[in-house]
């Protein structure tokens, strides 16, 4: 069994986390980010930034105010690239400061892009785009990564099954011919000969497949369909 977490990335509905202090701010870039069709979360400190985007499912784009309690935009943007998973957040600064020197401070913190405040719409609408397109570019690029990885483990996984499968098949006919046709225990040996050959089918496909079709086991795991992987 392969089993795969849920890409939490949906198509062209990109989620974004706002995280600013100042309500009307906040309202104002939740409006706005609503009426260009971001799916919105927002937090008025660092310290909810932190805790929204340390969870696996966080959000792939951010938008962090420099200044905020607790934690600053530039903390969570330090605090983001050491995780995992935080490597692949897109996150744009909001800021004041306009100083080569700051704006560099922000960069090299690990944040993408960044907008200096009052911000201008258009610049900013035109920024969560490219943010929106780099997301979209690295979904696609981990699903090919993961395409590939699939195929060389179920390849692998199929050529190590292969033999000692052929040995138990092997066997099976030598006992079900030892036994005879009227011995009580034929119909156990067929039973097994039957589950051996499933497997030896699954093991057929999982060799042949290379594109892969998922379905769903427990609550944000998916597993790969052989059965339907072949067939694709």
């Amino acid at each position: 069994m392969i089993l795969l977490k849920r890409d939490f990335y949906r198509g062209n509905i990109v989620r974004i986390l706002i995280a600013e202090d100042d309500p009307t701010s906040r309202e104002l870039l939740k409006l706005n980010l609503e009426a260009w069709g971001y799916q919105v979360s927002l937090c008025d400190d660092g310290g909810q930034a932190w805790a929204a985007m340390s969870q696996s499912d966080a959000p792939e784009l951010a938008i962090l105010d420099w200044m905020m309690p607790e934690l600053s935009g530039v903390d969570v943007c330090r605090k983001v690239r050491q995780l995992v998973h935080g490597r692949s957040i897109y996150i744009v600064l909001l800021t004041a400061k306009n100083q080569r020197e700051d704006l560099l401070e922000g960069l090299e913190a690990g944040a993408d892009d960044y907008v200096t405040k009052p911000f201008d719409r258009q610049e900013l609408k035109a920024r969560l785009r490219v943010g929106a397109r780099v997301v979209e570019l690295q979904s696609k690029l981990m699903e090919a990564e993961q395409t590939r990885v699939l195929a060389q483990t179920a390849g692998a996984a199929a050529h190590e099954i292969n033999q000692p499968l052929t040995v138990a098949l092997g066997k099976l006919d030598l006992l079900e011919m030892k036994l005879g046709d009227d011995h009580p225990l034929q119909k156990d040996v067929e039973s097994v000969q039957g589950a051996v050959h499933r497997i030896e089918e699954i093991v057929r496909k999982m060799g042949e497949a290379r594109k892969y079709v998922t379905k769903p086991y427990v609550q944000g795991i998916d597993i790969v369909d052989f059965d339907a992987s072949a067939h694709a």
